[in-house]
C-alpha cells in the first residue's frame, strides 16, 4: 500500500551565488532555508542521510564547458546521497525505504522515483554506495580493467594514491597480483597508501616527482612502469611518462592539479616517448561505461567479502553546515580516501 506523509519541512539547502574562476571560496555559495512539500506522482520526499563531495563538482562550479553540465545558479546543488524515504507517492519505493540518488547537497529533497535506488543496510554500510560500490569505486575499477587493462606482474604507477579513487586502485592493482607505486601529500598518507598494500610510495612535496619515481622504481629494481593510473596531471603525469616500458598504458582519469587553474596550463613536454615506447593513453569518463556495472558489482563484493579491498573514508563533521568546508577540504587534500559528509 503506497504510504503518504502530510505537511512540508523545513531544509537547509547549498546553491551556487555565481561561477568560479580559479580557488572557490566561501563568497562563492550560500546556504539557505527552504520549505519542501508533499511529494507529487511519481516522486518521494527524502530525508537525507550522507552525502558525497567529489572532485567532478567543481567542473560544474564554472560556466565554461566540461564533460557535466554546470550547476543553475540560484538552485540547490546536486550530489550523490543516502538517505530515508519519510513521504512517498511510489508503490515501488514506501516510507522507510533507504535510497540512493543524486539530490545532496541539501537535508530533505523531492527525488523523482526513477532517480533512486533502493539499498539495504545500515547508514555505514549504505555508504558503501557512495565510495567503493559508489563512484569512485566503479571509476577505479573502469580505469583498471578496461583502461589500463592491468595483469599480474605489471608495474603501476598511481597518483594521488590516498584518495577516494586512488586508494581503491592501489587494491585492485593489488587484488591482481600488480606491483604498485603510490604517491600522496603527506608522510600520513604515504603510510596509509603503503598499509593498502603499495609496494612503494612517496611524498611528492620531498622533491621533483620524476626522481621520486626513478627511486621508487630502482627500489623495487624493476626498469619501468607498464601502467601509470593518472589522477593528477602535470608534472605526475610527465614523470610517468618519462618512465614508461614498451607498450604501457596509461589511464587518464582526472588532472586534480588543474581543477582551479585560472588559466590553461602546459602539458607533458616528452609526449614523443609515446611513439618511441608504442605506449597508449585514454582518457573515460564512467558514463560511458555503465554497462560495466554488473561485473564491477561482483568483483568488488568479492574483494570485499575476502577483505582484498576496504573502504577509506573522511567523514566531515557538521551536518549540512559543514558540507562546503568538506568540499574545499576534499579539493585541497586534507582529506584521505572518499570524503562523506553525515548529515
Amino acid at each position: 500500500m503506497t504510504a503518504i506523509a502530510t505537511g512540508h519541512v523545513l531544509s537547509r539547502e547549498w546553491r551556487l551565488v555565481h561561477y568560479l574562476n580559479g580557488q572557490p571560496n566561501d563568497t562563492d555559495v550560500e546556504l539557505v532555508t527552504v520549505e519542501v512539500d508533499e511529494p507529487d506522482p511519481g516522486f518521494v520526499r527524502v530525508e537525507n542521510e550522507v552525502m558525497s563531495v567529489e572532485p567532478y563538482m567543481r567542473g560544474r562550479m564554472s560556466s565554461r564547458s566540461t564533460y557535466a553540465d554546470p550547476y543553475v545558479l540560484g538552485e540547490a546543488m546536486r550530489a550523490p546521497a543516502i538517505g530515508r524515504v519519510t513521504a512517498s507517492s511510489s508503490v515501488e519505493i514506501p516510507v522507510g525505504a533507504t535510497v540512493l540518488h543524486d539530490f545532496g547537497w541539501r537535508e530533505h529533497a523531492l527525488v523523482p522515483e526513477t532517480a533512486c535506488t533502493v539499498v539495504h543496510g545500515q547508514a555505514s554500510v549504505s555508504a558503501l554506495h557512495l565510495g567503493l560500490l559508489g563512484i569512485p569505486g566503479m571509476t577505479a575499477w573502469v580505469g583498471v580493467r578496461r583502461i589500463a587493462q592491468l595483469k599480474s606482474g605489471d608495474v603501476v604507477f598511481v597518483s594521488s594514491a590516498a584518495g577516494a579513487v586512488g586508494s581503491t586502485v592501489v587494491q585492485i592493482a593489488k587484488a591482481l597480483g600488480c606491483t604498485v607505486i603510490g604517491s600522496a601529500g603527506s608522510k600520513d598518507k604515504v603510510a596509509l597508501v603503503r598499509e593498502l598494500g603499495a609496494d612503494a610510495a612517496f611524498d611528492y612535496h620531498d622533491g621533483s616527482v620524476g626522481t621520486l619515481l626513478r627511486g621508487a622504481l630502482a627500489e623495487l629494481g624493476a626498469p619501468g612502469l607498464d601502467a601509470y593510473f593518472d589522477n593528477v596531471g602535470g608534472d605526475h603525469l610527465e614523470a610517468a611518462i618519462r618512465v614508461l616500458n614498451d607498450h604501457a598504458r596509461v589511464a587518464l582519469c582526472g588532472m586534480i592539479s588543474i581543477y582551479s587553474a585560472e588559466s590553461p596550463q602546459p602539458g607533458p613536454s616528452n609526449l614523443i616517448k609515446l611513439v618511441w615506447r608504442r605506449a597508449r593513453m585514454e582518457g573515460f569518463l564512467l558514463r560511458d561505461h555503465r554497462d560495466a556495472r554488473p561485473e564491477f558489482e561482483a568483483d568488488m563484493r568479492e574483494w570485499l567479502h575476502v577483505g582484498a579491498v576496504r573502504a577509506v573514508e573522511t567523514a566531515v563533521p557538521g551536518g549540512i553546515e559543514g558540507a562546503w568546508a568538506g568540499f574545499l577540504g576534499m579539493l585541497d587534500g586534507t582529506g584521505t580516501g572518499k570524503t562523506i559528509v553525515p548529515l
